[in-house]
């Protein structure tokens, strides 16, 4: 529980400098270069069951499944926020993902949707 505890901090400090105006990422979307290249570093460095992504910044059915197994990994290891395991990167989704691209820094934090900090 502690470590879901500190999981649960950290993700409210790694939205805290996020891009509230960031696109959403998924089918129908505008999707960034960096944007959709720093969904594919979150997935691969989460502990989420599923394949390496390439970090090539195209957005396509690989990524668009990468985010769906991202989102139902989270609701069944945290669910604090619930991610509606839709394929769409949102200020939500998002804003969880910023945790596990922190290593890329800044330009994740400028690239991943999110809500603005409290």
């Amino acid at each position: 529980m502690g470590a879901a505890a500190l999981l649960a901090v950290g993700v409210a400090a790694g939205s805290a400098s996020a891009d509230q105006y960031a696109p959403y990422i998924g089918y129908g979307y505008t999707n960034t270069h960096d944007g959709v290249q720093c969904v594919q570093h979150a997935i691969n460095n989460s502990p989420t069951p599923y394949h390496i992504l390439a970090e090539d910044g195209v957005f396509g059915p690989d990524t668009y499944n990468g985010i769906v197994a991202f989102q139902k990994w989270w609701n069944g290891y945290l669910a604090a926020p619930w991610l509606q395991p839709d394929g769409i990167v949102g200020k939500s989704t998002g804003g969880v993902m910023q945790d596990w691209a922190a290593d890329w820094g800044y330009k994740c934090n400028k690239a991943l949707p999110s809500y603005p900090a409290p």
